[in-house]
């Protein structure tokens, strides 16, 4: 077999332009050897070891690789070499570069979402959904190389592409109390900056129902369902202890006047034995101390009513006098 000519050292380690490539003296045969990915067109990019480029792009939810970039932030680096000036990543591409939790849908390869400010004309080019929209210099970050929309913004811009959970659920994630993206004076800031938009309605009513102390797009899931299903909201991640001051659990969400959690449970609860055995001791542990707990799958979460009538069954055997108001 022979061995592939080397790439110069300009282009042997990042994405490049087919013309550069070729004004540096590289052969047409060279710029479609299997060792590089066709990510878009008139852009190459080097395969990592081991990894086939036939494909036109790499996976944009695969793991971090060796230099610490994600797939999908190497494929926007390779699609900057031939973005308009001043262009920049919105809507689902800035959040998953934000890292912001979305459905899984939201999650695969192209196409990337690249904004530019109006009036300017939208990208228009294959693998690329093109925004022309009103925006602020202010709202545009620059990180690592790339330039893509700030969280707020990010965010405003998802409510007119998400369902109200899973918006509220990125809101979550940005004002979250230990690592906030965000404040919720900002989200609120950037809703009232723009009056007239697609998802402002669906932004106006997510704002009351985001919270600093969730911590899993599972567990805003659940809170919310809660809420519009109109029982009493729970507190998030609460900690519970015992009459000594020791720590019993940290509640997912919790009604501490009745005694009551409620937890979400992955798949790791039940197929990880160590997990397992430590729930169950958990769980031993709050109802010697008259708490009781509630246990929650994905399955349940895919049928709201009997959800709603379970925690309320339980809330109101525990206590609860109040009515429950009429579904949202």
């Amino acid at each position: 077999m022979t061995a592939r000519v080397p790439l110069p050292d300009d282009f042997a380690d990042r994405p490049f332009l087919i013309a550069a490539a070729r004004s540096a003296g590289v052969g047409a045969s060279r710029l479609r050897g299997a060792d590089l990915h066709r990510p878009f067109w008139g852009i190459r990019s080097p395969a990592p070891p081991g990894d086939a480029a036939d494909a036109p792009a790499p996976a944009a939810h695969a793991a971090a690789s060796s230099d610490g970039l994600t797939a999908l932030e190497a494929l926007c680096r390779a699609l900057a070499l031939r973005m308009p000036p001043h262009a920049f990543f919105t809507h689902e591409t800035a959040a998953r570069l934000l890292r912001l939790p979305l459905p899984r849908a939201f999650e695969s390869a192209p196409p990337v979402h690249v904004g530019i400010a109006a009036p300017a004309r939208a990208m228009d080019a294959r693998g690329v959904i093109g925004h022309s929209m009103r925006i602020r210099p202010e709202e545009i970050v620059f990180w690592r190389g790339l330039r893509f929309t700030g969280p707020a913004r990010t965010w405003l811009d998802l409510a007119a592409r998400l369902a109200l959970v899973d918006l509220v659920a990125a809101g979550d994630h940005l004002v979250q109390w230990r690592q906030p993206l965000a404040t919720l004076d900002e989200l609120a800031d950037a809703v009232a900056r723009y009056p007239s938009r697609r998802g402002l309605a669906l932004a106006r009513e997510a704002l009351p129902l985001i919270r600093t102390r969730s911590e899993s797009r599972r567990e805003t899931k659940l809170r919310v369902l809660i809420v519009l299903g109109g029982l009493p909201e729970p507190e998030c991640n609460l900690n519970i202890y015992d009459p000594r001051g020791r720590l019993l659990a940290r509640a997912d969400l919790a009604y501490p006047e009745f005694r009551l959690l409620l937890e979400y449970q992955g798949d790791h609860h039940r197929t990880d034995r160590a997990q397992w055995r430590r729930d169950i001791r958990r769980v031993g542990n709050l109802e010697d101390h008259g708490w009781q707990m509630l246990q929650f799958t994905d399955d349940d979460l895919q049928d709201p009513s009997a959800l709603i009538a379970r925690i309320e069954l339980r809330l109101r055997a525990r206590g609860w006098i109040g009515t429950r108001r009429p579904p949202r």
